[in-house]
This record gives C-alpha cells, structure tokens and sequence, in this order.
C-alpha cells in the first residue's frame, strides 16, 4: 500500500511525475498482496526488481518488509537503512528497522523507534502508524499488543470515515494476540463491511474459532475466505489443522496441498507436513512421495522416522527397519515410542525368530509410555503365535490391567493361554526350568487361571441380552477336571460336572445367531459325565449319556464298545477241574 501521507515536494519530484508511478504503486500493492497470500518467492522477486529499477525510499521499506516477514532480520535491516539514506523523513523504515530490532528480541530499541516515527511523522501518517501496528504484532516472542493497539487508535481516529480496512485488520490481530476474540472479530467484521470480499479477514475469523477448537464453524468462515479468493493460501493452511483436529485427515491433505500449490512453496518443512498428513489419512505411498521429493533438501533426521513409519505400514519391513534404526541412532533425543512401535512391528513383518525377537523386545520399549495403542496386546499375540502360551498368558495379564476397557477377546486369549500352557509346565525348553515336585501345583495353578478368564469371558458376554458362550463352559469344564485330577478324581468331576451341564444347556438350545458347530465338544462332555457316572456306580445315567452320543456319531466307537454286554465265559471241558479258589493260607 502507498504511503498516504502529504509527501514533501522532495519526495514527489524523486519518485518522479512519469506516467511509470501509478504502474510501479500497482506492482508495489501486488507483490504485497502476495507477501500476505504466503506467496514469498513471487513477492521477493517483485520486491526486489522494484527496489532496484526504483530505489525509493517506499520500495526500499517494502522490501525490507517482505525480508522481515520471511525471517530474514540482517537484509531487511540494510533494505530499511537504503530506505533512510533515501529519504531521511519517510519514517516507514524507522519503523522496519524497529521491527529489525523485535526481531532479535530488542523490544525497548523497537519501540523507541517507533516513538521516534510517530513523533517525527506528528501522528499524522496513517501508513507509518498502521506499520507500526504491525510490527508490534509480527513476532511471537517480542509482540506487544497493547502498544500496538495506542498506535492504531490513533491511525483509526485519522481515518474519520472508515474507509481503510488495513487499520481494522491489524486493530484485529492486535485483539486476537490479547486472546479478545470478541473484540478481534468486530475488528475483523469491520474490515469487511469496508472490502467485503476481503479473503484475509475471514480467514482470521475462521482462525479465531480454530483457536477456541470450534472446528464447525472455523471451516465455514474458511469457506468463506476460499470464495472471496482462492488464491489467498493462509487458508488452507489453517483449513487442513481445522480438518485434522476433527479427524477428517485426508481432507486435511488435500487443503495442506492446496497450500503448497496456491503458495508456490518449496519449503523442505512444508513438504514435511504434507507427508505428515497423508501418514495420518493413512495414505502410506502418497506420504513416500512426499518424503521422496525431499532427498538432498533437507537434513532433518524425522525423514528417517516418517519412511520408517510410513514402510512399515506399506510392509516394506527391510527398508523400515533400516530406516528406523538409522533415524534412532543419529537423533536419540528425539526418538518417542512411536519409533519403537513401528521398529517392533517392522521386526515382526520380517518373519523370521531373529525378527520376532527383536520385534518383542522394541515393543516392550514402547509399551509402558505409548498413550495411543496398549502394546502388551500385540506382544502378547507374538508370543501366541510363536506358542510361547506362558508368556503370552503374561502378557494378556498386563494388556487387561492396562487398559480401561480392556477387549473381550483379552479375555478369551488368556484363558487359551493358560489352558494350553497348563499341560507343558516341566516340558517346556523355552520356559525356566522348574522343580519336578513343584510341576503338579504349577499346572493347577495354570488351569484355574484360565478357569477365571473363561468366566470372566462369559459374564462379559452374556451381559449382552440374547448372548451367551457355551464355549467358556466347556474350556471351564476341562480346566476344572484338569486342575484336580491327580490329586482328587471325585474333586475334578464335582467341579466339571456344573460346568459340562451348562455347556450342554447353552449348546443345544436354538440360538439363530450362533453358527458354531458344538458336535465334537458335545461329544466329548458326555463321555466325561458318563464316565463321572460309572465312577458313583449310576450306569443307568451313564447309558443316558453315552445314547446322547450315539445321536451325534451312531459309530462312536469307545460308546460303542462300552454299550457291549459282557461275554459269558466258556464252560469247563468235561472231565477237567475248575481251578481251586486261592486261599488265604495258599497265597
């Protein structure tokens, strides 16, 4: 924007009276308008052609502008200095080397300058105050929002018929860097009543909602900024964070691109962000070639993390782990959990003992402090697979005490865990060596762990209405029966026995939902009940059970041949004795 205020008759005759003037304010005001769309290589060439052609005192400060705005305090201090050995009462670059001076954490330097431009400029130079302004509110560290706000209040009385839009918008940052939202809005509103398709003032509205995490409605007022310009690239910007806190990560992809196009962008970090967005829309090849345009242009160690990450995703378990051992190696202060994670899992995808071990040990490294996932889960199903049925019951245990809500299928593995590692306990090489006398309390122990997880199982299930388990009741059964066997046959039966019988009831009651074929557990429960019959003598039930599984196998052959009458023996061959009956005195 051109200065506004009465330029001294110097001034004019330097710029010259040449019909190039209104050509070189025009280019001026577009490689600005620029600069605000984050279009900065196309505004510093702009910039920097008319600061040479036409090394004006304006040029030169909007120049310098353009240098502090891309964080480049050194060559805007020398742009502003041009600018001063110009025209030493243009007091725009006395408020650019102001900015020079907040740039490098100088505020008391800043705003004595300032004081010196608004005092020498006799408050009258809206362009110097509105600068001003701006300054006050460019850096993050150094912003002093308040004093911005003394200088505009001044600019904003010069403007006594609201006509300049810029002195609302930087009037409105000055409020949005207070955490005033209201008043920021109105300022922002204000702008529009004045430039109504103004793109910026409702992007800056929108990112004052974003602020409060209202992600709604930030997205409508970035709508609205998109329809005023498209080409404003701010918007996407803040539209994809807008998008990505609501979850919706592969539209925040697109507007994060849309900023790199509409911006021109080859900033390495940018680029960064956008393979960022992609891993997160779980777009894995689309976040490779990203990272893949970044090769030899950046130096940053989390490229190692993102290919890491991004390979073990696409099962390019080789290049992840290359990947990720060389990105923990060389930045170890920077690696989180995550890296272990994914380490772990790319280990696992090698398929090999080597790699599940190490997988299990680089996910153990990142169980205890990983908020997003409960890692214990996934150690633990390496352990099942690998049957290490010991270990992974171990781990089942840890998996349900770290979770809030842990799965029901926790459940349902631990107690598969435990039932299959009871039978091994003292066979086991690749468990610890255990005492011989001990072995039969282990494997109690074992048995009625799972007991414990197989009820626990049921009751989840069956607090579902219409659900049930018949499943739980059988593994229950055989876990009940095992436990106490050896030592006490009538204890094992009066423990299984409950259990055998819900497991028939739930089993053979019709249930439309539950297509699971229970023939062979049928079976073998009323074997055990029949054979928990012969043992208190009561054939008659032990026929009972042995008919129940004639239904399901006619050809059963153990039924079969218990259900034999039994064979008479032969009588004595005439003429021979029948064998004399042992005495106690003959023994």
């Amino acid at each position: 924007m051109m200065n506004n205020q009465k330029k001294s008759l110097l001034a004019i005759l330097f710029m010259g009276a040449s019909l190039t003037v209104p050509v070189m304010a025009q280019d001026a005001q577009t490689a600005l308008n620029d600069l605000e769309a984050d279009r900065f290589a196309k505004a510093g060439q702009a910039l920097t052609q008319l600061a040479t052609s036409s090394p004006t005192a304006d040029n030169q400060f909007y120049l310098g502008y353009y240098y502090l705005k891309t964080g480049q305090p050194d060559q805007a201090k020398a742009a502003f200095e041009k600018g001063l050995a110009a025209d030493g009462k243009n007091q725009l670059n006395n408020v650019g080397l102001a900015g020079v001076a907040l740039a490098k954490g100088d505020r008391q330097t800043a705003i004595a300058k300032i004081d010196e431009a608004v005092d020498k400029s006799k408050g009258k130079d809206i362009n110097v105050l509105v600068r001003a302004g701006e300054v006050l509110t460019m850096f993050e560290k150094t912003n002093d929002p308040a004093k911005a706000l003394e200088v505009l209040q001044k600019a904003d009385e010069r403007d006594k018929k609201n006509e300049n839009a810029d002195i609302e918008m930087a009037i409105g940052d000055a409020y949005y860097l207070r955490n005033d939202g209201g008043n920021a809005v109105s300022k922002y509103e204000n702008a529009l009543a004045i430039k109504p398709n103004l793109a910026e003032a409702n992007y800056k509205i929108g990112r004052l909602f974003l602020r409060g995490k209202n992600y709604t409605e930030a997205q409508k007022f970035f709508n609205k900024a998109i329809e005023n310009d498209p080409e404003f690239a701010p918007t996407y910007l803040a539209y994809a964070d807008a998008l990505a806190n609501s979850r919706a990560y592969k539209a925040a992809a697109q507007r994060y691109e849309s900023y790199v196009q509409k911006s021109g962008t080859q900033d390495p970090e940018r680029l960064l962000d956008v393979a960022r967005y992609r891993f997160l829309a779980e777009d894995y090849q689309g976040a490779v070639s990203y990272l893949d345009q970044l090769k030899g242009k950046i130096n940053n160690p989390i490229i190692d993390r993102m290919y890491g990450w991004a390979y073990t995703q696409t099962n390019k378990a080789p290049e992840a782990v290359e990947s990720l051992n060389r990105f923990i190696s060389t930045a170890p202060q920077k690696v989180l959990p995550e890296d272990y994670k994914f380490l772990g899992r790319a280990y696992s995808q090698l398929n090999t003992p080597e790699g599940d071990s190490l997988a299990i040990n680089n996910l153990e490294k990142a169980a205890p402090q990983d908020t997003t996932e409960n890692l214990y889960r996934e150690i633990a199903k390496l352990y099942y697979d690998k049957k290490r049925f010991d270990k992974a019951a171990d781990y089942y245990s840890k998996t349900i005490a770290n979770d809030k809500k842990p799965q029901n299928n926790d459940f349902l593995f631990m107690a598969l865990s435990n039932y299959q590692y009871a039978p091994r306990v003292g066979r086991d090489s690749s468990a610890a060596p255990i005492d011989s006398a001990q072995i039969p309390q282990v494997k109690q122990m074992y048995y009625l762990r799972a007991d414990s997880a197989f009820a626990e199982m049921a009751k989840r299930v069956e607090e579902i209405p219409g659900k049930k388990y018949p499943a739980a009741y059988y593994y229950r059964a055989q876990a009940n029966y095992y436990a106490y066997a050896k030592e006490d046959p009538e204890k094992a039966a009066a423990a299984a026995t409950p259990l055998y019988e819900k497991f028939i009831e739930q089993a053979t009651t019709p249930d439309s939902t539950d297509k699971t074929d229970y023939s062979r557990y049928l079976v073998t429960s009323y074997k055990a009940l029949a054979g928990f019959s012969l043992a208190k003598k009561d054939e008659a039930k032990a026929k009972e059970y042995f008919a129940k599984v004639l239904e399901i196998d006619p050809n059963d052959k153990d039924v079969l041949k218990a259900l034999e009458p039994p064979k008479a023996q032969a009588a004595p061959a005439k003429g021979t004795k029948a064998p004399a009956k042992k005495t106690a005195a003959s023994k």
